[in-house]
């Protein structure tokens, strides 16, 4: 079961357009997983462990990041285990969800890596249906300092339809240095 929703994901974020743009970028960067996590640190993080597996966030999602750009996008397997209501997707696993991936975005522009996020505004659409295939797609808006903030949204892959917006604020505190080591190099 695990490799034909890792069949679908593939195929769903190599053919999405959005996927294509960000891919002849000169710095774009692929990935298996939104935010690298040393392997140490790995089986206390949140969507490495309780969200993830056979029913959850069923495998890593595909990720494509473009720091030139500024922008991320990645492709999520959403199981039948995550929802609030019958059928649809728990809004929470949208905030984890745009959280992560709006912070890996913006890391970069700061100088060691690693920010927090100050401010997080969410807008829920449309419901996101369980078992379903989702796109999270981050930009970087603009950066002063220490300051970054960065908009995205969740969105079907091949429809289009917008199930989420959301705005946010993430800063690099001024202990960031010592967070620095949670990520791997």
């Amino acid at each position: 079961m695990t490799t034909d929703l890792e069949a679908r994901l593939g195929a769903t974020a190599t053919a999405s357009p959005a996927m294509q743009r960000l891919l002849s970028s000169q710095d774009c960067k692929q990935f298996r997983g939104v935010l690298a996590i040393a392997p140490e640190n790995q089986a206390n993080q949140l969507t490495f462990t309780t969200l993830a597996g056979p029913g959850k966030i069923s495998c890593p999602p595909y990720v494509a990041t473009s720091n030139e750009m500024g922008e991320l996008l990645a492709f999520y397997h959403l199981g039948s285990q995550l929802a609030g209501h019958a059928g649809i997707c728990h809004g929470g696993l949208s905030a984890v969800l745009l959280d992560e991936c709006m912070g890996r975005v913006c890391f970069a522009r700061f100088a060691n890596g690693v920010g927090v996020t100050v401010k997080l505004d969410i807008s829920y659409r449309a419901p996101i249906p369980v078992d379903s295939v989702v796109m999270v797609a981050a930009k970087v808006e603009k950066v002063e300092g220490r300051k970054a903030w960065v908009k995205a949204t969740i969105q079907d892959p091949e429809e289009r339809t917008v199930f989420v917006e959301a705005e946010a604020m993430f800063i690099e505190p001024k202990w960031a240095a010592e967070m620095s080591n949670t990520l791997q190099k």
